[in-house]
């Protein structure tokens, strides 16, 4: 697995991370999301707000892709932690990941980062799943060849995992 390709890994969750607080900095600046029923691109206010700038509720959709993110967050968190536990176990030197799939994973997260709009948003978010999906399958594999308590315990993880992924 080498160091290497953790490092793509934990460069791609900052970027997610810098991504998701950066949507979220913009919501509370003028789009924040408001409770009520009100239909798309309406705006929304608070009572003592009449001189501020309006709100624009979120739609459905883009709240979809927010929970899409914030759960692609939690298992590319998850996945980490997995691989580093793996890191410390594993005696001798042996590459369990291909350094291409860490480094798509960043590119991913790179061109997620900075699309403007959501033109994109959903194809990029099925292949962030999709490459979060390959590098747990690709672990799930090397991990089975092991044959002791800690990959037992790692493969139990990792199915876990790959049985949680969304829908997109």
């Amino acid at each position: 697995m080498g160091i290497c390709s953790l490092t793509h890994q934990i460069d791609a969750l900052n970027i997610l991370h810098e991504l998701r607080a950066d949507r979220t900095t913009n919501n509370a600046d003028g789009e924040g999301q408001c409770s009520g029923a009100l239909a798309a691109g309406k705006v929304a206010f608070r009572p003592g707000e009449h001189m501020k700038e309006p709100r624009r509720l979120k739609t459905i959709a883009e709240r979809a892709r927010e929970s899409c993110i914030t759960r692609l967050l939690e298992i590319l968190t998850q996945l980490i932690s997995i691989e580093e536990d793996l890191i410390k176990n594993v005696s001798h030197e042996k590459s369990l990941l291909k350094r291409k799939d860490s480094v798509d994973l960043k590119n991913i997260c790179l061109r997620m980062a900075i699309a403007e709009g959501s033109s994109r948003s959903n194809r990029d978010l099925r292949e962030l799943r999709d490459c979060l999906r390959l590098i747990v399958g690709n672990l799930l594999a090397c991990v089975r060849d092991e044959n002791n308590l800690s990959s037992t315990v790692t493969t139990h993880r990792l199915r876990e995992l790959s049985n949680s992924f969304p829908d997109i």
